[in-house]
């Protein structure tokens, strides 16, 4: 892990916040970072929202979003107990239980709350071992930095591409599967379509297929902010052990949790990414 990085870790949560409201200032006004994005995404899956209220969302996506780097830059520092502290789980008994029968599981999440803390939360809470699907960075220095705080508390970070045969080697073993799933599917040819948020939208295909490779219990994750520094995840049943669920089945039910979600606390889900970027095919286009 970088000195720099290790350095700016230790610093207390305190300075560390007094710093959050200056990096949304420069990310929402100065930078102006995906601004047009956001706005733009949220307008066209809320229409029915005033511009006011879609203005507001906006700056409280980005105010949060400087506190979300800050708190990231804090995992080279916090203890397992103050992040325990600071992210509950209210029903990790359900994940255990599963565990504890000797059944593998598949948590599916999505970039609601901090996402980074909601990885280590699950390490350190669930207590079996976890493999958590990534995208390798570019930049083999920032690539390695990221690993090193991921990887902090025992998550087996695993790329992307290379999970489907990590996971069939790891077949006979009790293991957690920790991966996202809201993000655009990059391959024109692992895409489905299902209707999210109003639009019709491409998901990764993977997680299903993982799903119904393995037949495991899946758990759709939710992370709610709570207060400044602190957050709530939930497990939520998405797909019974031994279920059988095509992919399209699967996927479609992901998409109608994450929804959920992100109705609930708007400001909560990443709208910055370019998240409707790929056209759709034409017959949905059509209904759209």
């Amino acid at each position: 892990m970088p000195l720099w990085l290790r350095g700016v870790g230790l610093l207390p949560f305190w300075l560390l916040y007094a710093f959050a409201p200056l990096l949304s200032l420069l990310l929402r006004y100065v930078l102006r970072y995906r601004v047009n994005i956001a706005r733009g995404n949220l307008q066209r899956c809320f229409p029915e929202f005033a511009p006011a209220r879609i203005g507001s969302i906006v700056n409280s996506y980005y105010w949060r979003l400087g506190q979300i780097v800050v708190e990231f830059l804090k995992l080279a520092s916090i203890s397992a107990d103050e992040l325990r502290r600071r992210v509950p789980i209210t029903n990790l008994q359900t994940v255990r239980a599963e565990l504890a029968a000797g059944r593998s599981v598949i948590l599916l999440a999505a970039h609601l709350g901090n996402w980074e803390w909601q990885l280590q939360s699950a390490v350190l809470q669930i207590g079996s071992p976890l493999d958590a699907a990534y995208k390798p960075l570019h930049t083999v220095g920032a690539d390695r930095a990221l690993l090193s705080l991921r990887g902090r508390f025992g998550a087996r970070m695993v790329a992307a591409k290379k999970l489907l045969r990590a996971v069939a080697r790891r077949r006979g073993q009790l293991h957690v599967i920790a991966l996202m799933a809201d993000q655009i599917p990059a391959s024109s040819g692992g895409r489905q379509w299902v209707t999210f948020l109003g639009r019709p939208t491409a998901f990764y295909p993977g997680p299903g297929e993982i799903a119904r490779m393995t037949g495991y219990t899946t758990y759709f994750v939710s992370m709610r902010r709570t207060a400044r520094g602190h957050y709530q995840m939930s497990f939520l049943p998405l797909m019974a052990d031994g279920e059988q669920l095509e992919p399209e089945a699967f996927t479609a039910r992901y998409a109608k949790f994450l929804e959920a979600e992100i109705r609930a606390d708007p400001a909560n889900w990443m709208w910055t990414h370019r998240r409707w970027k790929l056209a759709p095919p034409p017959q949905l286009a059509l209904q759209a």
